[in-house]
C-alpha cells in the first residue's frame, strides 16, 4: 500500500518536477550503475530517485509519467538564487537498443547530455548471460544461446524478427544484438548532435573510475570530485571463463563491428577489431 501511494505522489506532483540534463543508455554490464552512483556523489547533481526508471521506454514520452522520478523544480530555483547547479538524470541501460527511446526523449529533452559506456561486447554477453542465469531468468548454456544467435542472425528472414526482439527486455538474441553498439546508436545520431554525445570504454572505467569520472563531470560542466573513493557497486561473482571456441567465434564475429565503432571515435580500443 505504501508503494502505491507513493507513485501516486509522484505522478500527482510530475509536473512540478524536473527534468533529465543528462542520460546513461547503456549498455547493460557496462558499468552503468557504478557511474551513475559515482556522480551522485557530485553536491550538484540531484539523480532521479531510481537509478532506472525506463520510463521513456515504457511510457513514451508522457511528462506525468517520465518526470515523477526526479527533483522538484523548487530544488533548482531556490540552488540558483545561491549561485548553486542542479543537474538530475538517471541510467537505463534498456534504453540503447529500443529505436523509439531517442524521439521520446527528444520530445521533451531536445537537448540532454548523453553518456554511453561501452564493454568489450564478448564479456558484456557473458556477464550479461551469467546476470540472468542468476536471476533465474536465462536456463540455457551461453555456448547454446550463441550457435542460436549466430543461426538466426546470419538467416537473411530472420532479419525483422531481430529488430522486433530487439524492443523487447529479455529474449534469445539480446547477448549479440546489443554488442553491435554503433547500429544501436544509430537512432539516437538521428536525434542528437555528437557533441552532446560522451563515449567511455568500461575497462578503462574499471580500470581508473576516476579519471572517466572526471571527464564526465567536465562533459557535464561541473567540477571534478577530488580525494574520493570509488566503491565497487553490483561486482559480479566469479564465474567459469568463456569456452575459448566460443570465445573465438564470438571474437571473429564482433571484430567488424567493433572496427566500424572504432572509425566513428576516431580511436582504438581494447578489443579485437580485426
Amino acid at each position: 500500500m505504501k508503494t502505491v501511494k507513493n507513485k501516486r505522489w509522484k505522478q500527482v506532483t510530475a509536473p512540478f518536477r524536473m527534468l533529465p540534463t543528462f542520460f546513461i543508455p547503456g549498455e547493460a554490464k557496462c558499468g552503468t550503475t557504478s557511474l551513475f552512483r559515482y556522480l551522485s556523489m557530485h553536491p550538484e547533481v540531484f539523480p532521479s530517485d531510481v537509478k532506472e526508471p525506463n520510463n521513456f521506454w515504457q511510457y513514451g514520452s508522457s511528462p506525468l509519467w517520465c518526470r515523477q522520478h526526479y527533483p522538484f523544480r523548487t530544488t533548482s530555483f531556490l540552488r540558483k538564487l545561491s549561485g548553486k547547479r542542479t543537474v538530475t538524470g538517471e541510467a537505463s541501460p534498456e534504453y540503447l537498443s529500443k529505436v523509439s527511446v531517442p524521439a521520446s526523449i527528444a520530445e521533451l529533452c531536445p537537448e540532454p547530455f548523453l553518456i554511453f559506456l561501452f564493454r568489450d561486447p564478448v564479456e558484456r554477453a557473458f556477464s550479461d548471460h551469467h546476470m540472468l542465469v542468476k536471476a533465474g531468468v536465462e536456463t540455457v548454456p551461453f555456448e547454446e544461446r550463441v550457435e542460436q544467435s549466430l543461426a538466426w542472425i546470419r538467416d537473411p528472414g530472420m532479419a525483422e524478427v531481430l529488430e522486433r526482439l530487439n524492443e523487447l527486455e529479455h529474449h534469445p538474441a539480446r547477448y549479440l544484438l546489443r554488442g553491435a553498439y554503433l547500429k544501436n546508436l544509430g537512432p539516437w545520431l538521428r536525434r542528437f548532435s555528437r557533441e552532446r554525445m560522451l563515449f567511455i570504454e568500461s575497462e578503462s572505467f574499471f580500470a581508473d573510475p576516476g579519471v572517466e569520472v572526471n571527464r564526465t563531470l567536465k562533459f557535464l560542466g561541473l567540477s571534478p570530485l577530488e580525494n574520493q573513493e570509488w566503491p565497487v557497486f553490483k561486482k559480479g561473482r566469479d564465474k567459469q571463463p568463456i569456452d575459448p571456441e566460443i570465445r573465438k567465434r564470438l571474437d571473429e564475429y564482433f571484430a567488424p563491428l567493433n572496427r566500424e565503432l572504432y572509425n566513428f571515435l576516431g580511436e582504438d580500443w581494447s578489443w579485437p577489431a580485426s
